[in-house]
């Protein structure tokens, strides 16, 4: 009798774990840490950071403003989500190696979410993060290289291309592959779907255009290639027939999708010298219809008109990071931790917050921010070393920080309530 039980109970903890697939596939939720070393409040008669400006300045949204996250554009804007973040679970893999050489993003669709691992299999998460489907169309070789995914969408279809020269459509629904094809070159490029078209760039700055359907290179466009390559991603946006990219040497330039034809081209960089462009880092490129909003790591910020390639304004501070168009103000933060909010049409700084000016010297070298994500009342900046910063926008500054790992942090996303970040070994969920 006693046996029979035993085996009884057995079988209800299984069937229990089967029934919960989050038990299986992410780790229990557990309390994040916040690390009480970044957020030490100084006292108010402390000198100023000399790069700040007009710091005390309060910002309020309108009460109307409207959540305007436009991904064609790249424009994340705001989120209607407000949450305390005081727990997080995740979803682990064997780490990747060369993660934090590459921007790899979460795709997010609907009710859907997809991501990879370190051996390149796809994996598709429902609103409640339960795996739906998981595929790999790898051979053993490329499993090996640990291969960066990077996707792209149609209504029934995800565009994969990777960085071991990889391209490949499979079925949204069911996740079956419907074609692959070898590229001359590796990507390391968003990706951007129109009509029956994807829209990618190589490592040699080539914009191609591939068929949907085939998998048939449609057309291409040549920009000048840099001897050596950068490793940053490259950046895109599409809007009506037209599509906007820059690529690794500094140019933005503006392409006809029906035919692959240069509408405009303009460089951001001047009398580069050989090598250079290696360590010429842009941020994502993003748009509000009328500009093109673009900043670098040599310390230039442009406004160009989306129109004409024109410039319209340039400031000169530096950041890698995606910036955000919400409503009037154009916000971003720089490389060196500096919060910027300006007007977007003229450039005109509004206010500056320095968000590392409470960390101690010894540390504040590890902080680098890597992207972030406008909430309802809050910033949420990633940052290279697992941190994740919780910055009040009215005024400015850090509330907490939350010490997440010891690693690269990808930039935040928002889906079903919670925040998702990938990072080399997993995907982290806050909520």
């Amino acid at each position: 009798m006693i046996k029979r039980y035993f085996y009884l109970i057995l079988f209800l903890f299984l069937l229990d774990c089967s029934l919960n697939p989050n038990s299986k596939f992410w780790t229990k939720e557990k309390k994040i840490l916040v690390d009480r070393n970044s957020t030490t409040i100084i006292l108010n008669d402390k000198k100023q950071s000399l790069n700040e400006f007009n710091q005390n300045f309060k910002i309020t949204l309108p009460k109307n403003l409207k959540v305007n996250t436009n991904h064609q554009l790249n424009n994340d804007g705001f989120i209607n989500f407000d949450a305390n973040l005081e727990k997080m679970s995740k979803y682990k893999f064997k780490t990747i190696k060369s993660f934090s050489n590459f921007e790899p993003e979460i795709l997010m669709d609907k009710n859907h979410i997809f991501y990879f691992d370190s051996k390149g299999s796809i994996i598709k998460f429902d609103n409640r993060s339960n795996i739906v489907w998981e595929q790999n169309y790898y051979s053993k070789q490329d499993k090996k290289l640990q291969p960066i995914l990077f996707f792209g969408k149609s209504e029934e279809n995800l565009f994969i291309a990777d960085s071991v020269a990889n391209y490949y459509v499979i079925d949204k629904g069911a996740g079956t592959l419907k074609w692959k094809k070898k590229h001359s070159s590796s990507f390391n490029s968003q990706i951007k779907i129109f009509e029956n078209k994807a829209l990618v760039i190589d490592m040699e700055n080539q914009l191609r255009c591939f068929s949907l359907e085939t998998g048939e290179l449609v057309w291409s466009v040549k920009t000048q290639e840099s001897l050596l390559r950068s490793q940053k991603k490259q950046s895109l946006i599409l809007n009506n027939d037209k599509i906007f990219f820059s690529n690794s040497i500094g140019d933005v330039t503006a392409v006809n999708i029906s035919n692959g034809k240069i509408i405009w081209q303009t460089p951001t960089q001047s009398n580069i010298s050989f090598g250079n462009t290696y360590f010429l880092k842009l941020s994502d490129i993003v748009s509000d219809n009328n500009s093109i909003f673009v900043s670098n790591n040599n310390s230039q910020f442009f406004s160009i008109d989306l129109l004409s390639g024109a410039i319209n304004w340039k400031q000169d501070f530096g950041s890698e990071s995606r910036p955000a168009i919400i409503g009037d103000y154009l916000v971003t933060i720089s490389d060196n931790g500096l919060l910027v909010v300006m007007n977007k049409e003229t450039g005109q700084i509004i206010r500056i917050n320095d968000l590392f000016k409470n960390i101690k010297e010894k540390r504040k070298k590890n902080f680098q921010p890597i992207g972030f994500l406008i909430g309802k009342f809050y910033i949420y900046v990633s940052t290279n070393n697992g941190r994740i910063l919780v910055v009040n926008f009215k005024e400015g500054k850090i509330e907490k920080t939350l010490k997440l790992d010891n690693n690269k942090l990808q930039r935040p996303v928002y889906f079903n309530k919670s925040l998702y970040i990938a990072k080399d070994d997993s995907i982290i969920r806050l909520n």
